[in-house]
């Protein structure tokens, strides 16, 4: 929602003046109609406010004073909340052949359902579905929808009894209406959104909503409302939303498949480059669907720039991006050496001694499936050692053998194997061996893993140990740090095995 929705009194006159004389034109016309009702008992304050004519909270909502339009709009919506004034205001919505009178009536409520207090009371009153029927009756002028609009989009947030409510009311028609014929960035087609939006929330709602063709129309807006500052995120957020929660995969790649028709791939890399992280963070997203059920990879793979700007976003220190921008990688690289060079080249292994040494255990056990497959490519084994990445490797394995294993990894594949397969592989490369020496904690820190492993059962099963044997043959200094640490691999099973070993 917008920040200004819920903001103070002032608000109020943002609409200009001109609503809330209307407001008060509707107001007292119906004190006058029930003006021989019994006063409520008040307290002073109360008793004065009542003895203000309509006149002069009229002449009040013109003056120049900040302080006293406020005294005379807040007096103004007190007495519009009162019965019987409230249910005039809802009937002359509900029942008048007058087009002007039902649009002062709708702009009334709209300026009621702004007050958080007066919301429940509104519902009760039956607002909902005499809102839905403004939106539903094409007789009524564009800005009796659009405040009507604005004022279901308020009464629904933070209540998913309400929106299943207006889904039954039948709200789901016009709003795809609205969506589609008006111009871009009308205001009615932004709050039309805003209810979608709103809608999208509730995950029973979703198959109501995809069933109108709003996964469809949600596409194309995200498109029309390029350059603007809130609509695309909001498309964007509500696509994820609808996507995410498919059962079924077909389904899915259908519908993935129906959002290529608006050329989303282009559109999503040109958001990915935003300023705002929240519409990175969503196109990011939407991408991580693509990638996951394997749609449209090589389009994104071959979108220029893309792996540039996956780097800098990896740069910044923002969890929430880097956890999803990883495991979207990891999807994109599976089986595609061509792809993996080309993340490797933009500098995206460069990034990954930060997302190891995260706070964040998804990001660590992403980056680490990332680092799982750049160290098959030799040339970047160097700078995976001096980097750090590889003893921030070791290390998270010495603290999930000791203390507890990584968060993700009790729903995914365990972080582990990616580990003792890097180990591995980094140790197996004699080529690397004097750089791995050299390195200052590394071969000791190696040593004590080996040793914790050995804890935890008989090393006749390691391949860590196979690997670290042979390499003993050609490092006295190794050999002899594997002594000292009471690791014995001067036995048979853990003899060199064919294909370990580079030369």
């Amino acid at each position: 929602m917008s920040p200004g929705l819920n903001g103070d009194r002032l608000i109020y006159f943002t609409a200009g003046v001109s609503l809330v004389l209307m407001m008060y034109s509707v107001v007292r016309h119906a004190t006058t109609l029930f003006a021989s009702e019994p006063e409520e008992t008040r307290n002073i304050l109360g008793m004065v406010e009542d003895k203000i004519s309509m006149d002069a909270l009229a002449k009040l909502a013109r003056s120049d004073s900040i302080v006293l339009q406020g005294s005379s709009v807040r007096i103004l919506l007190s007495r519009a909340m009162k019965e019987p004034n409230l249910r005039y205001i809802l009937d002359t919505i509900a029942e008048s052949d007058d087009e002007e009178e039902r649009w002062k009536g709708v702009t009334t409520l709209q300026l009621l359902t702004r007050n958080e207090s007066n919301r429940s009371i509104l519902v009760e009153a039956g607002a909902l579905e005499i809102l839905v029927n403004v939106l539903k009756d094409p007789e009524n002028r564009e800005k009796s929808h659009r405040y009507a609009a604005v004022s279901v989009c308020e009464l629904i947030t933070a209540s998913e009894p309400r929106r299943k409510q207006v889904v039954q009311y039948g709200i789901l028609e016009p709003l795809s209406k609205f969506l589609v014929n008006v111009e871009p960035a009308n205001e009615l087609q932004y709050w039309s959104l805003m209810v979608i939006h709103q809608l999208a929330l509730t995950e029973t709602l979703h198959t109501d909503l995809i069933s109108v063709g709003i996964i469809r129309t949600l596409a194309e807006m995200s498109r029309l409302s390029f350059g603007n500052a809130t609509m695309p995120k909001i498309c964007l957020q509500s696509l994820v939303r609808l996507i995410v929660t498919m059962d079924d995969d077909d389904d899915v790649r259908y519908y993935l498949c129906e959002l290529l028709e608006f050329d989303i791939v282009p559109l999503i890399a040109s958001y990915i480059r935003s300023d705002d992280f929240e519409l990175v963070y969503w196109a990011i997203g939407l991408m991580h669907e693509f990638a996951i059920k394997g749609v449209a990879l090589d389009e994104f793979k071959e979108t220029r720039g893309l792996c540039r700007s996956i780097n800098v976003l990896l740069a910044a220190d923002e969890a929430y991006i880097s956890r999803v921008l990883l495991r979207t990688l990891k999807f994109m690289m599976l089986q595609d050496v061509s792809f993996q060079l080309q993340a490797l080249s933009a500098g995206v292994g460069m990034r990954l001694p930060k997302c190891l040494a995260s706070k964040d255990d998804d990001v660590k056990y992403w980056a680490l499936s990332l680092a799982h497959e750049f160290v098959l490519h030799r040339q970047w084994r160097q700078q995976f050692i001096e980097s750090g990445a590889f003893g921030q490797v070791i290390n998270i394995g010495l603290s999930s053998v000791s203390r507890k294993p990584l968060k993700a990894a009790s729903e995914l594949l365990p972080a582990m194997k990616y580990i003792m397969d890097i180990l591995v592989m980094i140790w197996s490369s004699r080529s690397e061996l004097d750089l791995l020496m050299a390195t200052t904690g590394v071969p000791e820190a190696t040593c004590v893993f080996l040793q914790m492993e050995k804890l935890n059962g008989d090393l006749s099963q390691s391949r860590l140990a196979v690997a670290l044997a042979d390499m003993a043959n050609y490092s006295d200094a190794l050999d002899q740090g594997l002594t000292r640490y009471g690791v014995n691999l001067n036995r048979p099973e853990t003899t060199a095995v064919a294909g370990i070993t580079e030369e």
